[in-house]
């Protein structure tokens, strides 16, 4: 029974690699209770964010549940592997968040994100059958969409601030690509000040991703991330 058991820790260390120590302790979450002299492995490791295990098992939750929208034309695999890059982005802002007190957020606020993340099933049906076979409570999926939420109001708190959209840019943009998409679609293309406030938006939404990306890439960096599995 004890060779047995060795034996199983052994291929999970295997598989982690130069981050096997980090992920020692979460070990004994991959395996099941020895029944006589046999063990079996009930979760795979995706990735490692420093001593946070995302398990294959949770990539699978938030692509059955529909996390993210799924882009039409997209392969499965890429989308899976969206997903889990997106577990482990949220992992470490979520990280970050912390060190300066993560936000209480209305619970209107995440019940209207959850609603929007329904709507993404044909059914309100299609996604309680979702969560059940995701083995998740809808109010254990509620507190990942608070999560989110919290990431996003310290987003806007940190980085919107500093964002500065010109005249100049905005000026720029119409004339250009906003002005040309408008033409390939057939539509007409209104006087500027009509549309001054809606491209300052879509500018500072653009930039502001950029902050988004910048700052996440610097957070990966600094983090010790081990990838492994996908499914």
């Amino acid at each position: 029974m004890a060779d047995d058991s060795r034996n199983v820790l052994q291929k999970c260390q295997l598989r982690a690699g130069r981050a096997a120590t980090r992920i020692a302790l979460a070990l004994p979450l991959c395996l099941l209770p020895l029944t006589g002299l046999q063990a079996a492995i009930v979760d795979r490791i995706a990735a490692v964010v420093q001593s946070d295990v995302i398990t294959v098992s949770e990539v699978d939750q938030m692509v059955t549940l529909r996390i993210l929208p799924h882009a039409a034309g997209r392969s499965d695999d890429d989308y899976r592997k969206e997903v889990l890059d997106a577990l482990i982005s949220q992992a470490l802002r979520y990280k970050d968040v912390e060190r300066f007190g993560s936000e209480d957020i209305p619970r209107d606020s995440i019940e209207g994100r959850t609603q929007q993340i329904i709507k993404r099933f044909p059914t309100e049906a299609a996604f309680t059958a979702a969560l059940s076979s995701s083995q998740l409570t809808l109010e254990e999926f509620r507190t990942i969409v608070k999560r989110q939420l919290q990431v996003e109001a310290y987003i806007q708190e940190r980085f919107s601030p500093m964002i500065f959209i010109p005249n100049e840019d905005i000026e720029t943009f119409y004339k250009g690509p906003w002005s040309a998409q408008r033409r390939e679609r057939g539509l007409a293309v209104p006087p500027l000040n009509d549309v001054r406030e809606e491209i300052r938006t879509l500018l500072k939404s653009t930039q502001l991703q950029k902050e988004i990306d910048k700052w996440t890439a610097q957070l990966r960096a600094r983090a010790n991330v081990d990838v492994f599995a996908v499914k």
